[in-house]
């Protein structure tokens, strides 16, 4: 039974056990008495109007969500029953955890993320659910669970390059700052940016397609996975390195900016080198933005090796929590993420969708993250 049946407590409570005995006027019957868990004790009081539950004799049906707690000494017991003497038998976490993806299915971030919560159940004895959130380069899901409560509920795994990359275009008008807003937890991995064309095009390397494109400006387009994503600057990095210009095209994700170019909507793409994984029919990828090449799909080339001014942005890919989490909470997250990160199953499963995996804690983490958006700053401050 939850409060909501309850039309009026009579001041009267036990403890049995695990449960709070609430004695009550309820709607089917004149008198009668409950066993409420603590956990939806709180949960129905919070529901029903932050942190006000029915305490109060009174004729309103569920008007009697009242007062506040400190005005019913019921509700003093209750707290301090609950507060006191089952905060130690509560061990987090007592239901499943959310994992916010900011990208549409299919991509490699909600690759990395389902393969994340098809695994760590095992670590965590709670399954965890991925939603995905798409939209503004994953900048909505990131706040929403910057706003989440802190209790280790709600997390969120992005390709960070393209968060702190979101952040730095916005400016003044980010909805976030990604390091004072969210508290990472832990890396499983990286991914890289491509050029990619469709099976058929005449472009057989990237230094053809720079030529024709140098000759014909405005001409090509190409998709990205959407306007401030690391492979969106990526891209606009790429053709202003090698002065071309082209008409870019957005998408919600990497898989459809990928769809994009395998249905020839687009001369070329910058997306992750994963999304060509069972697509090697339909799309060939001509280089990596890095230094040096992919450690999973090694045929593919640099630009520098093409002969062309190369650059050097790749995407740690990492999963954070809200700010303010207790550090108990985020010790076992952190435990968690890092034991599936280093398993076969998960370095076998990504591999075969061509994406590496990566493993480090929570301040490795963070590490990166200062040092990728020092990288960064100079880059989009030129595009700008």
């Amino acid at each position: 039974m939850t409060l909501r049946k309850i039309r009026r407590i009579v001041p009267t409570i036990a403890i049995d056990g695990r449960y709070l005995k609430l004695h009550y006027h309820s709607v089917q019957s004149r008198r009668s008495y409950a066993r409420i868990s603590p956990t939806s004790f709180f949960n129905d009081c919070y529901r029903e109007g932050r942190w006000r539950m029915i305490c109060q004799t009174g004729k309103s049906k569920m008007q009697g969500i009242i007062r506040r707690f400190a005005t019913s000494a019921v509700c003093a017991i209750a707290a301090a029953s609950i507060l006191g003497g089952t905060a130690a038998q509560a061990e987090y976490p007592d239901k499943p955890v959310q994992l916010m993806v900011g990208f549409s299915a299919g991509g490699g971030v909600d690759t990395y993320g389902r393969t994340l919560a098809n695994l760590i159940q095992e670590e965590l004895g709670q399954p965890m659910v991925v939603v995905n959130k798409p939209g503004a380069a994953g900048m909505i899901a990131a706040k929403g669970t910057a706003d989440s409560e802190p209790d280790g509920y709600t997390l969120y795994i992005t390709n960070a390059g393209s968060l702190l990359a979101k952040a730095l275009m916005d400016g003044a008008k980010s909805k976030l700052d990604p390091l004072a807003d969210l508290e990472p937890l832990g890396g499983v991995g990286v991914l890289v940016s491509s050029l990619i064309v469709p099976a058929g095009s005449p472009f057989k390397t990237s230094a053809e397609m720079v030529e024709f494109a140098k000759a014909n400006p405005g001409k090509l387009k190409w998709s990205h996975p959407g306007r401030g994503s690391l492979h969106m600057i990526a891209g606009a990095a790429f053709l202003k390195v090698n002065d071309i210009k082209a008409q870019d095209i957005p998408f919600k994700g990497g898989s459809k900016a990928r769809n994009a170019v395998v249905g020839e909507q687009v001369d070329f793409g910058f997306t992750g080198i994963q999304t060509i994984s069972g697509f090697e029919s339909k799309v060939r990828a001509l280089g990596v933005t890095m230094a040096e090449r992919d450690t999973v799909n090694k045929d593919v080339p640099t630009f520098d090796e093409m002969g062309l001014q190369g650059i050097d942005i790749s995407g740690p890919m990492i999963v954070f929590g809200p700010n303010g989490m207790p550090d108990d909470v985020k010790a076992r997250l952190t435990k968690a993420i890092m034991a599936v990160a280093k398993g076969e199953k998960f370095r076998d499963l990504l591999e075969k969708g061509g994406l590496a995996t990566a493993s480090y804690d929570g301040a490795a983490a963070k590490k990166k993250l200062v040092k990728l958006k020092a990288d960064l700053e100079p880059v989009i401050a030129e595009l700008k």
